[in-house]
């Protein structure tokens, strides 16, 4: 592995059975081995980089198991040091395992609240949280017990919450994302970039995208904007790419939106554009919405210096 790129270290943990190994699978897009996944065995590492940002980040996927939890519990300082985040799965449809997976996470958080990296974070997911059952009563009242639970018992750490399933692909990605890249500096280089764009063209909301539709930096003016964009993203970029699989050279989707107006104070109409961008044999997907048409057209023109500026950027990084 390269010695000059970051290594960051991340910890899928949970019970048994609860999805860890499927979440990464999915993120890795082998989506034909989602239907034969066996129970992992103690721990397991893998790596991925992210050649965007120069970022190589090992993997740990812990086994669930009662006897493996006491494994890594009892040698914290092989399991629970300089990691940048720990992803801590809870499975939704397990209610009787709530009480023990629960004291697994207060147990994981005493080890790492006793010491821990700056900007270590601690994300939770409650797990299949499946798109056929997410409104059902039952549903909602377990999702409902794990966050009052969870916000009232957990002190010594900064956390998120996230609602995520493998059917439910963006809900990952977000979460992956916020927990892998948004704690980095060259991140928040990125970041700066799109606050100078946004401040030319008034966009309401915008997201920068790699090419595994991993979130690599957003603004907006509104949270609500911004997960409209993270919904759809990874379905727009899907699309562009289906179309560039029979050679139809697509350079942006763009649809036209129109808001409930006790949703908008200013203008109902509106659009959301996704637009590809290749610098240096880098794909980017740039996702942004916007409250006013004419807006788009302050947006394409100022799309050139963007990309010279992400260019830039990236040859800053080498």
């Amino acid at each position: 592995m390269n010695g000059s790129k970051e290594l960051n270290k991340i910890l899928f943990c949970g019970l048994e059975n609860g999805g860890k190994t499927s979440i990464l699978l999915l993120l890795d897009k082998k989506f034909s081995l989602l239907p034969v996944v066996k129970p992992t065995i103690k721990a397991k590492r893998t790596f991925y980089t992210n050649s965007l940002l120069g970022t190589s980040i090992a993997r740990w996927d812990l086994g669930g198991q009662k006897n493996y939890r006491k494994i890594y519990l009892g040698n914290k300082s092989k399991y629970f040091t300089d990691m940048q985040s720990i992803f801590y799965v809870i499975d939704i449809q397990a209610p009787k395992k709530f009480e023990e997976s629960l004291k697994f996470l207060k147990d994981i958080i005493n080890i790492t609240s006793e010491s821990h990296p700056e900007n270590f974070q601690l994300l939770i997911l409650l797990h299949k949280y499946d798109p056929d059952i997410k409104n059902k009563k039952e549903t909602l009242d377990h999702i409902n017990y794990l966050e009052n639970i969870i916000s009232s018992t957990i002190k010594e750490v900064k956390f998120s919450i996230f609602k995520t399933s493998i059917y439910d692909e963006p809900s990952l990605l977000k979460a992956f994302s916020d927990g892998v890249f948004y704690a980095t500096h060259k991140s928040k280089m990125f970041e700066t970039l799109l606050k100078e764009y946004m401040g030319k063209t008034y966009n309401s909301s915008m997201l920068l995208l790699d090419q595994n539709c991993f979130i690599i930096a957003s603004r907006t003016t509104n949270e609500s904007y911004q997960k409209i964009c993270e919904a759809i993203a990874p379905r727009l970029t899907q699309a562009l790419e289906k179309l560039e699989e029979w050679d139809i050279n697509t350079i942006d989707i763009v649809t036209n939106i129109e808001f409930p107006e006790k949703q908008s104070e200013f203008q109902k109409e509106g659009i959301i554009f996704l637009r590809k961008l290749d610098i240096n044999k880098t794909r980017f997907y740039l996702i942004a919405l916007c409250l006013n048409k004419k807006v788009k057209i302050k947006s394409y023109e100022y799309l050139p210096l963007l990309a010279n500026n992400l260019k830039n950027l990236l040859e800053s990084f080498d």
